[in-house]
């Protein structure tokens, strides 16, 4: 028999209740406290604390804390980061993909807008010495006085005795606005001071000139409003009643793909299809050309495009279209052979990740990749446009035999000088060769190709592959009816029969920069 008072009984069930409930929120807020006192003395595990927790990232988080708390000495934590994003776009083994600084982010941005900073000249390293080729009309660099061969020996009191063009260049760009002070040497005059206020400088896309009734186009690269440069190019031609055109696309590398898509606008009735774009899946979508064309068949009697094995990307787009869709004629040799289409996608901090995100094809649905497109008249360069690369600090005498004696002897034979045969041997004849050719520079007549020699003879045969266009004059020659095919061919197999035309992809001798 129970005599517990039932008021009695109540009251101690309310208060089991109500200290529960107190030991309940002490639990929970002495477990909050521990939880922040953790995190927030353990800042190196935050790394994986809100961010995406997949399991194919579980060894990256792990190195990056290793290192962090482990390695010898204090570590760079954003040159971790920025490194392991390098690491995975190389990782995809493409070429054309890439993770670029916020410094190289810019440098792009200027390759595809044709605009930077600076004073507006082109410069060249000749003899270890920078000099100007030639100012840009119109530029701070003109303005200034500036003239072809200046060379200069100092920017901003800092010697630019070892500087490789590329490390002038750097020099002076600059914001616009600001000042550079360059110290130039004008032949055997004083060496005089000038300061140049930078500015917004415009390097044009495309050039043109008239040539004995035909508009010769040059399209350099596809940057931004490359196409209506083009279009003022044509208009202007159209106005002269030229009788052909030449569409010059050697040696462009490409560049943006809506600049291309535009220029083959102006060939074609709007709707065409222009090309097609590829996704992995094999998914494709049609580019259609959009505007009205503004060149007609009888605008010009002939269209010719001119292309080599530096035609890439957005130019064999565009020479892809017109061969498949327009009775222009491709000429010259098999384009490079870029099927692909790169995007960008650029961060806050201005840093930027290239990569390749589809296929393109032809009209015809061609994938050119790899393969190029190949020319309806082949016109080959000659040898000396093709010559190695001939590194100053390496020696050539007689009685050697290497491949390199060949491209020597091409040069000297393209300069003028009886070389006698054409092989891989130095021999006595070349011995005299090579010493007429330095008393006739000024340099040591010792018959040995090295050191200023060298380099006097990478400068020479530069010079002569500018002022010897070999293909363009070619082909003037066939439009005007001066040369035919079986003619011009004959010529070229003649011309190019020492170094084979594929080498010319390894080329290095233009060094001229644009600043």
């Amino acid at each position: 028999m129970n005599n517990e008072d039932p008021k009695s009984s109540r009251l101690k069930v309310n208060l089991n209740v109500f200290w529960f409930i107190i030991i309940l929120l002490t639990t929970i807020f002495i477990t909050i406290i521990i939880t922040a006192l953790s995190l927030n003395g353990n800042t190196e595990r935050a790394v994986n604390v809100g961010t995406d927790t997949r399991q194919e990232f579980a060894k990256l988080y792990n190195v990056y804390d290793t290192l962090s708390k482990e390695y010898y000495t204090d570590v760079d934590k954003d040159e971790l980061i920025e490194s392991s994003i390098k690491g995975m776009v190389e990782g995809l083994n493409d070429p054309y993909s890439e993770y670029m600084l916020p410094e190289q982010t810019e440098e792009f941005e200027e390759s595809i807008t044709g605009d930077f900073h600076g004073i507006g000249a082109e410069l060249m390293q000749d003899d270890r010495s920078i000099i100007i080729s030639s100012p840009m009309k119109g530029s701070p660099a003109e303005d200034a006085g500036l003239q072809s061969g200046d060379k200069i020996i100092e920017i901003d009191e800092e010697s630019t005795q070892d500087f490789t063009t590329q490390d002038a260049v750097k020099r002076i760009r600059g914001e616009k606005g600001t000042d550079v002070t360059l110290t130039i040497q004008r032949g055997s005059d004083k060496p005089f001071n000038v300061t140049i206020t930078r500015d917004k400088i415009h390097v044009d896309s495309v050039t043109s000139e008239i040539k004995d009734n035909v508009a010769h186009i040059s399209v350099n690269r596809f940057q931004q409003e490359t196409a209506n440069e083009l279009k003022n190019a044509l208009e202007e031609a159209k106005d002269k009643e030229v009788e052909d055109i030449i569409l010059d696309f050697r040696s462009n590398p490409g560049g943006l793909l809506n600049e291309a898509v535009d220029m083959i606008n102006f060939f074609v009735n709007k709707g065409k299809l222009v090309l097609y774009l590829e996704n992995k899946f094999g998914d494709r979508e049609k580019v259609i050309a959009e505007n009205d064309q503004i060149i007609r068949e009888d605008d010009f009697d002939n269209i010719y495009i001119l292309l080599n094995e530096g035609s890439a990307s957005a130019s064999e787009v565009f020479a892809g279209a017109m061969r498949d869709l327009t009775d222009a004629e491709i000429i010259g040799t098999k384009s490079f052979g870029k099927g692909i289409v790169q995007r960008s996608s650029e961060f806050k901090d201005n840093s930027l990740v290239k990569y390749t995100n589809t296929k393109w094809l032809t009209p015809n649905g061609e994938w050119i990749h790899e393969k190029g497109i190949e020319p309806d008249f082949v016109i080959n360069t000659p040898d000396f446009y093709r010559v190695k690369f001939l590194d100053s600090e390496d020696a050539y005498i007689e009685t050697q035999s290497n491949d390199d004696i060949i491209s020597i002897k091409v040069i000297l034979d393209a300069l003028g000088y009886d070389v006698d045969k054409i092989d891989n041997n130095f021999d006595s004849n070349l011995t005299k060769v090579v010493q007429q050719y330095q008393n006739d520079k000024d340099l040591e007549p010792n018959g040995i190709v090295t050191g200023d020699t060298t380099e006097q003879l990478m400068k020479d045969i530069r010079e002569h592959i500018k002022e010897n266009d070999v293909q363009l004059e070619y082909l003037l020659d066939y439009i005007k009816g001066k040369k035919s095919k079986k003619e011009i061919t004959k010529e070229m197999k003649e011309n190019s029969k020492y170094i084979p035309v594929d080498e010319s992809r390894k080329r290095e001798l233009d060094e001229d920069e644009e600043e």
